[in-house]
């Protein structure tokens, strides 16, 4: 009886030992790369940073040659953006830069970097470490990067750079390079989501007293419509601005060693 009880303790602790053991590891690791991503997307899309951040870190540690990788690291710059970690997310961005795996994703990132010293604006401000205006332009520097690009075709990405010039461009109230940013928009993008969104401001400048900055600001925040081709282009004020004559800096590729970051 006493021996049965002694095997009997041994079985109970071995088996509270192995549950322990698999209590112990991350459910999410033994999922493949794809899997990791779409629930890591679903994190980040319902709030939790944190559980996205975690599945994007395990595609960037142990499936660096997975096609999922660059869509994970942008993943995690964005987390890291969300918490704070600015230096973090665009350390990460610059890898992406150098190693140049995919140049076909270049203008995506050059996007967000853009974005970081958009979201850096107010912040900066307050903590005295530049105006916004400053962190605005900087932003629109790596927009510009994105449509320069010349290794990539990405038109949801360039078109995406080229209307948000003209949104920061109309957060500074430098309403003439706003315009044409947007009508860089229609015009080099035509049937792009943007392209039409660009239209719509045009529209709401013209209007002038009716349409102010601060309505034009709410807006921004509104579902993109689905894209439609403007019926009245031609009675734009301003000429229309076409690819071959516009004033667009040369393609610029390279990437500043040193950034300030906040």
């Amino acid at each position: 009886m006493t021996r049965f009880i002694t095997v009997l303790g041994l079985v109970l602790l071995v088996f509270l030992s192995c549950g322990k053991k698999q209590a112990a590891v991350r459910p999410m690791e033994g999922l493949a790369p794809a899997e990791l991503l779409t629930k890591a997307n679903e994190f980040y899309t319902a709030g939790n940073v944190d559980k996205a951040l975690e599945a994007y870190d395990i595609i960037y540690g142990r499936y660096p040659t997975s096609r999922e990788y660059i869509d994970a690291v942008l993943g995690m710059a964005k987390c890291y953006n969300d918490l704070g970690n600015f230096e973090k997310g665009m350390d990460l961005l610059y890898t992406l830069i150098r190693e140049n795996m995919v140049p076909t994703r270049v203008p995506e990132i050059f996007n967000q970097m853009a974005k970081y010293y958009e979201v850096n604006a107010g912040i900066s401000t307050v903590v005295g470490l530049s105006n916004e205006e400053q962190d605005y332009r900087k932003a629109i520097d790596y927009y510009q990067k994105a449509i320069n690009y010349p290794n990539s075709d990405d038109v949801r990405a360039k078109s995406f750079a080229q209307f948000k010039i003209g949104e920061l461009n109309l957060n500074m109230a430098q309403y003439k390079d706003a315009a044409l940013a947007y009508q860089a928009t229609v015009y080099n993008y035509p049937g792009t989501e943007w392209a039409d969104k660009a239209s719509k401001r045009i529209d709401e400048l013209r209007e002038g007293g009716e349409q102010t900055l601060e309505n034009i600001k709410q807006e921004m925040a509104k579902p993109i419509p689905t894209p439609t081709q403007t019926e009245n282009e031609e009675e734009m004020v301003m000429p229309p601005v076409k690819a071959d004559t516009m004033q667009v800096a040369q393609p610029d590729t390279t990437v500043d060693q040193e950034m300030e970051l906040k």
